[in-house]
């Protein structure tokens, strides 16, 4: 028997409606421009569009309430997006302004859109789905600051759950492995032991970790990471190098549905682009990506939350901070707060 307050064993998204009351990046604002864009957060299929160039963004279930085509298949004409099956036309709110087969006529008290709660921040579009959001945005600091530049990077695709990636992100034990084409080593997988703190906002966890480079350079190295754990897959992974060198990490996770997830990432640092062109950066983490890619699609579907279904070592314990801070969230016993 399991107390009605006890987490399940496997995590399942979509068994929790909790998880539609976070932020998450559906995609970078550059990628929205001249015609509306599609993407699908914890099963939820979405369009978003800008009515005019340089307006803000929209964000509604990507539905029309007249036949169910999607809207993001569509256009923008006029400031208005246009149904690619019979033409309707709705304004950036969503309400009905044109039904072209009888203009005049009054419009259907349904025809509206489902507007999603959206905003744009750090040059990423993020949407909740529920409109009484648990937290907001997580915050960067590092960004616009003085002494940082911006590098931006892609929205990484995976096949495998949200959690699976973020355990990933927080496990310095792989990278000697995983990555040993890239910056690891198999033959120096030893790590400082790891700190851990639960935080309002989630986890901090500090450590250092051997590397064979960094991005466009080679030679060995150090990587000294803080990184932060905003609930639930949010990662500002702070490395600092033995020369200064400070190098931020974005990792904005998504979960497209139970089973997959995207991940829009941005570097931030505090060098030049003439010390270290943005091209070096993203053609290295590119390649890390794939590498975390081709190991991380193979792992079977759910997640395993509850301890017990693993074998566990001392590397380990940002991940199982991870599973006791997502038990927390999805039996309540935990709230973020930032």
């Amino acid at each position: 028997m399991h107390d009605a307050n006890d987490a399940p064993d496997v995590l399942v998204l979509s068994e929790h409606p909790l998880f539609r009351r976070f932020f998450y990046v559906a995609c970078f604002s550059r990628d929205v421009g001249a015609a509306p864009v599609a993407r699908r957060i914890l099963g939820t299929d979405l369009v978003i569009w800008r009515a005019e160039p340089d307006g803000a963004v929209s964000v509604a279930l990507d539905r029309c309430a007249h036949r169910d085509a999607p809207l993001s298949r569509g256009w923008i004409k006029d400031c208005h997006l246009v149904c690619p099956y019979h033409g309707w036309e709705w304004d950036r709110q969503g309400h009905t302004q044109r039904i072209p087969q009888f203009p005049e006529a009054r419009h259907p008290s349904k025809s509206g859109l489902t507007m999603v709660r959206s905003d744009e921040r750090y040059g990423m579009v993020w949407v909740c789905l529920d409109d009484d959001p648990l937290v907001g945005i997580p915050p960067i600091p590092e960004w616009g600051a003085p002494g940082w530049r911006t590098v931006p990077e892609y929205e990484f695709t995976f096949e495998c759950t949200a959690m699976h990636l973020l355990e990933n992100n927080f496990d310095p034990g792989h990278v000697a492995f995983v990555h040993r084409n890239t910056f690891g080593n198999p033959d120096r997988p030893e790590l400082t032991d790891t700190e851990v703190a639960r935080t309002s906002y989630g986890l901090e966890t500090s450590g250092q970790v051997p590397v064979e480079s960094r991005p466009g350079e080679v030679g060995a190295t150090v990587r000294t990471t803080v990184s932060k754990l905003y609930a639930p897959f949010f990662g500002h992974i702070a490395i600092t190098y033995p020369d200064g060198l400070r190098h931020v990490m974005i990792k904005a996770i998504t979960p497209v549905d139970d089973e997959r997830c995207n991940r829009a990432q941005t570097v931030l640092r505090t060098d030049t682009e003439e010390d270290r062109p943005a091209a070096d950066i993203l053609a290295f983490d590119v390649e890390v990506e794939n590498e975390d890619r081709q190991l991380l699609e193979l792992l079977p579907t759910p997640f395993p939350l509850a301890v017990h279904l693993n074998a566990h070592a001392q590397a380990d314990r940002n991940s199982l901070a991870i599973r006791r801070l997502w038990s927390d969230v999805v039996t309540g016993r935990w709230t973020p707060s930032w």
